[in-house]
Order: structure tokens, then sequence, then C-alpha cells
């Protein structure tokens, strides 16, 4: 009977760095399902930022799952604890960028190149305000074309550079400084009418 308790005890102790370590050394189902169920929201509110359609969402989180975890020897961190779990979070997300640009530029080319005025280039800044919340400024860039959307979230929101933003998407990173300006312009616009719609009701 102590040794039924002991079993169950350690069944239900597993932690998200424990599931990650036992899944990369032996591919343990039970792991993988924790780590699954642990981090599905995670993975697909970054995609939602990206992809418009929640099927196609729904699709793109179940797909970065399965390539996580043909890669997961791969992830390796000598932190512990939260910061290992954060890690790994931020590897995780790493995947669902990837997978969600791919799907993108699949489904059609994501840049198309125009001239660009010097007025553009001017910096925009987007007032933040307690009258949206979070899910009203998801909307707002739900609204953006996909290479403004995808250039807004990899620098302001997941901390690229605009030299990795260049590598990512394999365009100059004059582009993608062009089109973070358009995005932010944009923004403001949309913010701006989100407001005054919100001031009328």
């Amino acid at each position: 009977m102590s040794i039924r308790i002991r079993y169950l005890k350690k069944k239900h102790a597993l932690s998200l760095e424990g599931a990650v370590r036992g899944c990369a050394q032996d591919g343990d189902n039970r792991c993988k399902e924790f780590i699954y169920k642990n981090c599905y929201g995670y993975v697909l509110a970054i995609i939602l930022r990206y992809v418009k359609n929640d099927f196609d969402a729904e699709e793109l989180t179940n797909e970065s799952f399965i390539r996580a975890f043909n890669k997961i020897e791969t992830f390796n961190s000598k932190e512990g604890g939260q910061r290992y779990e954060k890690s790994f979070r931020s590897w995780l997300a790493r995947i669902a960028v990837n997978i969600s640009i791919d799907f993108l530029r699949a489904r059609k080319p994501l840049v198309a190149l125009e001239d660009v005025s010097e007025q553009e280039l001017t910096p925009h800044r987007v007032a933040v305000s307690t009258d949206l919340e979070v899910h009203d400024i998801l909307k707002l860039l739900q609204q953006l074309p996909d290479i403004q959307r995808t250039i807004f979230n990899l620098y302001e929101v997941e901390g690229y550079s605009h030299e990795e933003v260049s590598a990512l998407l394999s365009i100059p990173e004059s582009t993608s400084r062009t089109y973070l300006t358009r995005a932010k312009k944009k923004l403001r616009q949309l913010y701006i009418e989100s407001v005054d719609i919100t001031a009328k009701l």
C-alpha cells in the first residue's frame, strides 16, 4: 500500500520542467500530455497574433507541438525552476512563430515591395489607454495587413531585432523598418477610431 501511495504522489508531482526533461530523455507520453495541456493556450495565443482564422490557428498550434516534441532534445537550458520553464516557453514560442510565418508565406507572398516616402519613415507613437482592453488591441492587430502584423509582432511583442526579422522573413532590414512604421501608423488610426466609437456608445 505504501508503495502505491508513493507512486501516486510522484505521478501528481509533475512540473513543466520535469515534463520537458522526461520528454527529452525517453519521449514519455505522459510528459508530452502535460506539456501540451500546460502550454496549449500560450502557444495558441501567440499564433492568433499572426493568423486570423481560428481553425488554422488551432491546426498550427498542434503542428507547433509536434515539431517541438520532435526537436525537444535540442532544447538546452542550464537554469532551473522558473527560469528553466521561462526558457522553454521562449523556445516553444519561437517554434510557433516560425510555423506561423511558414503558413503565411505558403499561402501568399508575404512582402510586396513598394516605394517609401520619407514621411512614412517618421515614427508614430501609439498611445496606451485603459479605454481599450487587451482583446480590443488584439482585434486592432488583426486588421493590419499580414506583413505589417507579422513584423509588428516580431519586433514589438516577441522582441526580435530588425536584423533578426530581416533574416527570418528574407527581406532587407530597411523593409522591416518600413513596414513596422506603417503598422504603427495604421494602429494609431485604428486606435483613434476605436476610442471615438467607444466614446459615442
